[in-house]
């Protein structure tokens, strides 16, 4: 048994501005902080300045290669690219080796998309490599799996996860992609996303504001259409669906907050939207259109707490409704939407954000309404059993060290 008190690393997406990867943080955090007060704990992460504000940890970057400047002749090019890698496997091991418990926090971090190979696939293969040959332990814990296309980039994290001592995934389909890209275990559990740890004093929801109140979640669709083309012309349609939707809602009489899930991401989206309605002819003031957007997940659980329903694409927008027990209709760009809204019993209630239809979006806002007396306490009811079964998972991540038995 080492002398010290514990010391436990926690790594990811961190401090990026999107509010799911940070209500992801916050709650192994306090977790980790409750079960295991005399342990030190330390954050590797992407903006570890942001993280260090929200969270109160200490922290470390990822990696010294991000967003260096790439200009001169080759061979400096080269050599400066060389002299970065090799401080990065230096500071990974340095960490690695003042860490006893490394810990790959949640989120949908196994993936190429978005990243590329030399992103986050390349970076949790040297630090999972670094802390293999350092002597500390590596746990994933109910990370959420995505697509993963270029093969390099599926040897990076079939390895990571070789290298695990424990591995644990959010939802079966992230194991069903894991075997599609070449790796299995029968051993890996499955465990709820862990945001549905968060504090309890978090999700106590007061009652809405009264009457029929609907936040609406915007998203960066097809990139906000950068690329141009084809991607140009759906968002362009995209944006305007989401136009008429606020303004069918506004006119059934319900009031309207926008909501998004991403700073960096989602607020020029808004800003698109917003644009958008004006050439409309529509004031958002005079319409009663609150669209504030949240700079926290705190912020946007608030936002979420004052509405009687959700509309939203964003996943942790969706999962945040429904640990906030509010009815949730999805407009899905991912199959983990779908997933977890299954999950939940509200399958009826999503539908892909590819062409998805207007007036299908109403009609699903009307009959949640409905329902909503029927179905909401089977949510709060599997919400209350993934907070116990996350409690197996830290029991065996935080407790005793033995492996998490299997659940889901």
């Amino acid at each position: 048994m080492p002398s010290h008190p514990p010391r436990i690393g926690f790594w990811g997406n961190f401090g990026t501005r999107n509010l799911g990867n940070e209500c992801t943080l916050r709650a192994i955090l306090h977790q980790a902080r409750a079960r295991r007060p005399d342990a030190e704990l330390t954050c590797y992460c992407s903006e570890p300045e942001d993280v260090e504000r929200r969270h109160g940890i200490r922290s470390f970057p990822l990696s010294r290669t991000r967003g260096r400047a790439a200009g001169g002749p080759l061979p400096l090019r080269l050599a400066r690219r060389l002299g970065s890698e090799l401080r990065g496997w230096r500071d990974a091991l340095a960490h690695a080796r003042r860490t006893d418990l490394l810990v790959m926090t949640g989120t949908g971090m196994l993936t190429d998309d978005g990243e590329g190979v030399l992103g986050l696939p390349y970076d949790l293969f040297r630090w999972a490599v670094a802390a293999r040959l350092s002597g500390c332990r590596v746990a994933f814990a109910s990370v959420g799996v995505e697509a993963i296309r270029h093969p390099l980039a599926r040897f990076f994290i079939r390895t990571a996860l070789r290298l695990a001592d424990l591995r644990s995934y959010r939802d079966q389909q992230s194991r069903e992609r894991l075997r599609r890209a070449g790796f299995f275990s029968d051993r890996d559990a499955v465990f709820p996303d862990l945001a549905f740890s968060l504090p309890e004093e978090l999700v106590r929801a007061p009652g809405a504001a009264g009457g029929s109140r609907v936040a609406v979640g915007l998203y960066a669709y097809r990139g906000r259409g950068e690329a141009g083309g084809a991607d140009a012309a759906a968002y362009g349609d995209y944006l305007g669906k989401m136009c008429a939707l606020v303004l069918q809602l506004r006119r059934q009489g319900r009031a309207v907050r926008v909501i998004i899930g991403d700073n960096t991401y989602d607020e020029p989206v808004l800003e698109d939207f917003r644009r958008a309605l004006a050439e409309r002819g529509i004031d958002r003031e005079k319409e009663g259109i609150q669209d504030r957007p949240a700079a926290s997940f705190e912020e946007l659980m608030a936002q979420l707490a004052g509405v009687d329903l959700v509309v939203a694409s964003r996943f942790h927008n969706v999962l945040l409704a429904l640990l906030l027990g509010k009815p949730v209709v999805s407009i899905s760009y991912n199959q983990k939407n779908d997933a977890l809204m299954e999950e939940m019993g509200l399958a009826a209630y999503c539908q892909a954000i590819d062409g998805f239809d207007v007036e299908r979006v109403v009609a699903q806002v009307a009959s949640l309404e409905g329902e909503a007396a029927r179905l909401m306490p089977a949510v709060a009811g599997r919400a209350a059993r993934y907070r116990a079964e996350l409690d197996a998972l830290y029991q065996g991540l935080l407790g005793t060290g033995a492996r998490p038995p299997a659940a889901g």
